[in-house]
């Protein structure tokens, strides 16, 4: 999975929807605030920073494509990939020079083409809706890895990727029998093909394989799961499980994040990420994507689905509707759940190890916590409930919360949660992890989005994008009568016991033992009226940025270098759209709130089992080497920003992009597009730009 730095937090926005104020709150009997909120000197808005003393690259490059490009994004090798009526193409990103082209992969659209997660591959879909095909691409060097027409396949209908055993694995018909078939993701070479598997002909694969050993291999449909001998083609054994494909992808499953960029007009065309949420759908025979607890983790995958069946068909190619575990506490155990159920089975024979667990609603969380499995579920009122690895017996009572799990830390036994309602209400209580017991006798309303939340003595700390306080889960009541109450903002980061937060065009600093703060900058309003959404630790001080502004504090609260550049137009459209991906971005899991006390990817009860079949095994290429040194450049790539706006170059001026250092606010690059609707692509890792001039023309700069 892409590498993302750890210091940016968004541990709970979960919608965009305007926040409820509390209503008919308590009397409030407590202290006030330990420190109340200074004044703030009048801000005033920064004028953008000029940047006509900064030189203009020109063009690198320019080449022209034999068709009209339909879409163009980069690859994680760094090659471009381009779209069009005469073929898929690959470019040299320094030269502009093809490196490959593919006639018959022509008109591909942007949905049939989907990256393979962690690998220079790619999955291209072709055929018709009653007649899938998949072909196979190494990116980096054009190879085509697998046709599955030329495999003898007459229909496929899924395809997940078993990177331990360096391979993929294709579900459909061969020879007009229900067939699986696995090819070496290295060599292309059919590995080994199982026929008559499945004990029915109306089966269809349901999840991600799970390779148990090198020659073993689990595997899950609609209706049993099965253990084959991958060498033999032996059921070793099966069982019988349901999981549904008609009510959703599984939400735990978070899509997964390719290192590709789209350019920046990939979605115009089919709606964008607005209309993707809305077109999500079930295709016939292979399941529906999105639908209920799915939805938003699916929308980054799909992209402009648009209502056609054939792009609904690629993106559910691979889509996941339960999942294997094996931990390391219970190695002799494998695990499955579905948005349905939890079960649990003896590894080597497939004996039920403990009755399985219904589940009223989808399940939105699953957590491995040493005392067993933590599962928060999903639907206008969630569950909260703790399973014994060993037994699947329920610890405690399951624990009713008011509305989707959005944020979870935890100090001790004492687990604090925070949810959100479809209404937008938000809702946080803390939970006796030994009893399943609330502290609070009912869930305590806050108002706005929690950003976060802590425990100290005095309570439970919430900071939201309205308010800081902290409640007295006893009371139910504010702690301090009077709440530090901002219009805007609330975004944070730690820095050991501490947490700098901004709020209101001022930078907030807070002991979180005993719940002081104090705002220690002075006041600064964003140039263009942008509301802060980004906030992270760097060597000198605590940054804090929006798309078209960045501004560095020292530790102190002083302000080091404000950079501002002005929007070049954006509508108001696009504002939202940026606003709304954020959301879902950032409230695509709980686990991303977890801190110490509990377990998930990474850590000791998961990581050597499961992280390891994630990996791809060692298969040496060029385009591997290409994604490693890609991977090593990226680093110091976070070290930079960069910015859309209007800039000047004496004759030449318009539409471009500067590049920030962080560090420093010293602009070091800038390049002109001389487009006032630019479709772009930034590389960041190796400095270039590349736009789209024309139908036909690419044109390459270096920032």
């Amino acid at each position: 999975m892409h590498a993302k730095s750890c210091h940016t937090r968004f541990c709970s926005i979960w919608q965009i929807k305007k926040p409820c104020r509390k209503k008919d709150k308590p009397q409030q009997e407590n202290t006030q605030a330990p420190a109340a909120k200074e004044s703030p000197a009048s801000a005033e808005e920064v004028d953008a920073t000029n940047t006509s003393n900064v030189a203009s690259s020109g063009k690198s490059w320019s080449m022209q494509t034999d068709g009209s490009i339909d879409w163009f994004r980069l690859s994680p090798t760094g090659k471009l990939i381009a779209g069009t009526n005469q073929g898929l193409v690959g470019i040299e990103p320094n030269s502009g020079k093809v490196a490959w082209k593919h006639e018959f992969l022509k008109n591909i659209s942007r949905t049939n083409y989907n990256p393979i997660s962690g690998s220079p591959f790619i999955a291209i879909v072709t055929g018709s809706i009653f007649n899938m095909q998949q072909v196979i691409l190494d990116v980096s060097s054009g190879k085509i890895i697998a046709n599955t027409t030329e495999l003898g396949m007459k229909m496929v209908n899924k395809r997940y990727t078993v990177p331990s055993l360096g391979g993929i694995l294709f579900s459909g018909y061969l020879n007009n029998q229900p067939s699986l078939v696995f090819i070496d993701a290295a060599s292309g070479e059919k590995k080994w093909v199982l026929s008559k598997v499945f004990d029915s002909n109306s089966e269809v694969m349901a999840a991600k394989p799970l390779a148990d050993g090198s020659n073993t291999m689990l595997i899950a449909t609609n209706k049993r799961l099965y253990k084959i001998d991958v060498s033999s083609g032996n059921v070793i054994w099966k069982a019988d499980f349901k999981t549904s494909i008609e009510e959703g992808t599984l939400a735990t499953e978070v899509a997964e994040e390719v290192d590709e960029k789209e350019s920046t007009k990939a979605d115009e065309k089919k709606g964008g990420l607005m209309k993707s949420l809305g077109g999500l759908a079930k295709v016939p025979g292979l399941g529906s994507v999105g639908s209920a607890a799915g939805a938003a983790n699916s929308a980054g995958k799909m992209g402009a689905m648009g209502g056609s069946m054939k792009d609904g068909a690629a993106v559910s190619a691979d889509a996941a509707y339960g999942k294997f575990l094996i931990l390391d506490n219970q190695p002799n155990v494998v695990y499955y759940y579905s948005n349905q159920q939890m079960s649990a089975f003896d590894r080597s024979t497939g004996a039920p190890v403990w009755q399985t667990v219904k589940f009223s609603d989808p399940v939105s969380q699953v957590l491995y916590d040493e005392r067993g499995f933590l599962i928060a579920t999903d639907d206008k009122r969630a569950d909260l409930m703790l399973l014994d690895y060993k037994t699947g017996v329920q610890k405690w009572k399951p624990v009713s919360l008011r509305g989707r799990v959005t944020a979870l830390k935890l100090k001790g036994n004492s687990l604090a949660i925070a949810s959100a309602k479809e209404s937008g209400n938000n809702y946080i209580n803390i939970v006796d992890m030994n009893s399943g017991s609330t502290a609070a006798k009912s869930d305590m309303k806050v108002s706005g989005y929690v950003m976060d939340i802590k425990q100290n003595n005095s309570g439970l700390i919430y900071r939201t994008d309205r308010e800081l306080n902290i409640q007295d889960p006893a009371t139910g009541k504010d702690v301090w009568q009077k709440a530090l109450q901002y219009k805007r903002g609330g975004i944070g980061v730690d820095k050991g016991n501490k947490s700098y937060f901004f709020a209101d065009n001022q930078l907030y600093l807070m002991d979180n033992d005993s719940g002081e703060y104090k705002a220690i900058s002075k006041s600064l309003k964003f140039g263009g009226d942008e509301t802060p959404n980004a906030i992270e630790l760097r060597e000198k001080g605590i940054l804090v940025s929006s798309s078209q502004n960045m501004a560095l504090f020292d530790w102190e609260g002083n302000l080091i270098y404000n950079i501002y550049q002005k929007a070049p137009g954006t509508s108001l459209a696009n504002k939202i759209m940026n606003v709304t991906a954020i959301a879902v971005s950032a409230g695509n899991s709980a686990s991303h709130g977890f801190q110490a006390g509990l377990s998930g990817p990474n850590t000791t009860s998961y990581n050597s089992n499961m992280a390891a079949s994630d990996r791809w095994s060692n298969i040496g290429s060029a385009a591997f080497s290409d994604m490693k040194r890609r991977f090593t450049a990226s680093q110091d790539a976070k070290n930079y920003k960069t910015i859309l706006t209007s800039v000047d170059n004496g004759e030449d001026s318009g539409y471009g992009l500067v590049r920030v250092n962080k560090d420093t606010g010293k602009i070091e690059g800038k390049v002109v597009l001389n487009d006032k609707k630019p479709d772009y692509i930034s590389d960041d890792t190796d400095n270039l730009v590349f736009l789209k001039d024309g139908n036909k023309n690419l044109i390459g700069y270096k920032l």
